[in-house]
C-alpha cells in the first residue's frame, strides 16, 4: 500500500517537518545503540502508541503487516549466524541433527533486531503519514541566513552534544592521546566543535531548489500511481480479465498489460507537470525564490527535541556502565 499524507489536527502533525525527520534519525541512531529487545520493544510500543493516535490504525497496520514476514527472516538469521565461542547452547534450531545450533546470546539478539527494524520503519512511516511532501522537500532545500549569533549559539551546543557522546563511546580513544587530561578534553571538545560546525554548514546549505522540486513531485506521485494502478486493475475486472491467475507465466504476461498503461498515465502526467513548471517560470532566478510555508519550531518541537536525546544519551550511558543488554545478563545470571 501506498504510504500518503493524512490531513489530520494531533500531535504529530503539529509538529515541524525537521522534528519529525529528526525523530526518524534518533530512531535509527537508537535501534544501533540499543541491543536489549526489551528496551527496543518499549521504543516499539511507545512509539506505535504514539503513531495509533495520530494516523488510521487500520492503514498503518495493513502496512507494517506485510513486513513481519520479512523481520521475522532478518531474525532468522541473526539467530543462525550470530554464534559466539562462548556463547551458551539451548539447541538445535532442526531437530535430531546437529545443524544450526541456537543460543541464549543470538536468541535474545535476534528479538531485539525484529524491534531494530519494526521501529526504524514506523518512524518512517509516521513521518510521511503527518507530514506534507512539500514540508519534507523543504526540510532538506529551504535556504535561510540566520543571524551569527543564533548560529553560533546552535554550533556549541551540536559541539557539547558530540562531545558528551564521544565521552561515552570513544573514551578510550581519547585517552590514548599522548597528552594529559586536560589537553584531550580540550582536543576532543575542539574537534566535535569543528564537527558541529561542518554539521551547520551542510544543513543550512541543503540541496538545490531543484531537487527540492522533484522530491515534492516524487512524493506526491506514489500515491497517483497507487490510485492509478487500482482504476486500470478495476477495469480489467470489469471486462472480466483474471488478473491473478494461478500460472506464473499468465502472472507475468497480466503484469506487462498492467504496466503498460501505468507507463503511459505517468508519462502523460509528467509531461504536464513539465509545461505546467515552465508556464510558471520555475527556471528563473531559482536561488531568489521565496516560500509562501514558513516552517517554525514551537515549545512542542523542543520538548520533543530533548527528550529524543535525553533517550539517546541515556542508551549511551547504559552502555558504557555495560548495562546496555540487561535481559541477556539477567538470563545467564539464572542459568549461573
Amino acid at each position: 500500500m501506498a504510504i500518503e499524507y493524512q490531513k489530520k489536527d494531533s500531535l504529530l502533525h503539529r509538529l515541524d517537518a525537521r522534528t519529525k525527520l529528526l525523530l526518524f534519525i534518533a530512531m535509527t541512531v537508537l535501534a544501533i545503540v540499543v541491543v536489549d529487545p526489551i528496551l527496543m520493544g518499549i521504543l516499539f510500543i511507545g512509539l506505535y502508541y504514539v503513531g495509533a493516535r495520530c494516523v488510521d490504525r487500520k492503514v498503518l497496520n495493513a502496512n507494517l503487516r506485510i513486513l513481519v514476514l520479512v523481520f521475522l527472516t532478518f531474525s532468522l538469521f541473526q539467530i543462525i549466524f550470530f554464534t559466539n565461542k562462548n556463547a551458551h547452547f539451548l539447541f538445535y534450531l532442526i531437530p535430531f541433527t546437529q545443524w544450526l545450533p541456537v543460543t541464549i546470546e543470538s536468541l535474545v539478539r535476534a528479538v531485539a533486531v525484529f524491534f531494530r527494524f519494526f521501529s526504524v520503519v514506523l518512524a518512517v512511516h509516521l513521518m510521511l503519514y503527518t507530514t506534507p511532501p512539500v514540508d519534507l522537500a523543504l526540510t532538506i532545500t529551504k535556504h535561510k541566513k540566520r543571524p551569527l549569533a543564533s548560529y553560533i549559539l546552535n554550533t556549541v551546543i551540536l559541539g557539547v552534544l558530540f562531545f558528551i557522546i564521544a565521552h561515552l563511546t570513544s573514551l578510550d580513544t581519547i585517552r590514548s592521546l599522548p597528552y594529559n587530561t586536560t589537553q584531550q578534553s580540550a582536543i576532543a571538545f575542539v574537534v566535535c566543535l569543528v564537527i558541529a560546525f561542518i554539521a551547520q554548514w551542510i544543513i543550512g546549505n541543503g540541496l538545490p531548489p531543484e531537487m527540492g522540486m522533484a522530491l515534492t513531485l516524487g512524493f506526491g506521485t506514489v500515491g497517483l500511481l497507487s490510485k492509478q494502478t487500482e482504476i486500470i486493475n478495476d477495469a480489467q475486472r470489469a471486462r472480466g480479465y483474471n488478473i491473478q491467475p494461478p500460472n506464473l507465466i499468465l502472472r507475468l504476461k497480466v503484469f506487462a498489460a498492467l504496466l503498460l498503461p501505468v507507463f503511459l498515465a505517468t508519462l502523460e502526467r509528467s509531461q504536464d507537470i513539465s509545461v505546467a513548471i515552465l508556464s510558471r517560470g520555475f527556471d528563473y532566478k531559482i536561488d531568489q525564490r521565496t516560500y509562501r510555508r514558513q516552517l517554525q519550531f514551537t515549545k512542542t518541537d523542543y520538548s520533543v527535541l530533548f527528550f529524543l536525546t535525553l533517550l539517546l544519551l541515556g542508551a549511551m550511558y547504559l552502555n558504557y556502565l555495560h548495562l546496555g543488554n540487561p535481559t541477556e545478563q539477567f538470563i545467564l545470571s539464572l542459568m549461573k
